[in-house]
């Protein structure tokens, strides 16, 4: 993935990180207003930027000559696996509306799954982007790693749209 693509994609996510941060600090929304178009938008954008990072960076890299750069994504890969479970328990934690004599426990949640977006977002553009374009070592076990967030994704979006239960 070029540089600047990937850039791009960290601004767009943190744009959208900073519109979930302004609503989580308002009033809660009433209780007709269905947030699931807004919601999967901003599942999709960080699933799928997540997904692309695995298959086109942390996956090659793994296979990097530089010893350091595999080090790197494969600490990448994990740390993106770790926050995604975050963020699995959080929609689950909070399907359906957000009834208002919780909102202050659900604007802590989002508070802190929103810095957890947001370091990871730093760490790959401070540990990850230097070492980018991936210089492969000449085998051919590179490729995508066993993370996709495809099936999370859809999850996800059965929970936003259809009513379905994430387990806790």
């Amino acid at each position: 993935m070029p540089v600047d693509r990937l850039l791009a994609q960290h601004c767009r996510i943190l744009t959208n990180v900073e519109s979930v941060e302004r609503f989580s600090e308002g009033p809660p929304p009433p209780q007709n207003d269905n947030m699931a178009d807004k919601r999967w938008a901003f599942t999709r954008d960080l699933l799928v930027h997540f997904a692309r990072m695995e298959s086109t960076i942390y996956g090659p890299m793994m296979s990097d000559r530089r010893e350091h750069a595999q080090k790197a994504a494969a600490r990448g890969s994990v740390e993106t696996a770790a926050l995604m479970a975050e963020y699995r328990e959080h929609v689950a934690r909070w399907q359906g509306p957000h009834p208002a004599d919780r909102w202050e426990t659900y604007r802590r949640g989002v508070t802190r799954l929103m810095q957890r977006i947001r370091a990871r977002l730093e760490a790959e553009a401070m540990e990850i982007v230097p070492l980018l374009p991936v210089q492969p070592d000449g085998t051919r076990r590179a490729g995508p790693t066993r993370e996709s967030y495809v099936a999370e994704a859809w999850e996800i979006r059965g929970v936003l749209f259809e009513g379905t239960k994430l387990p806790l």
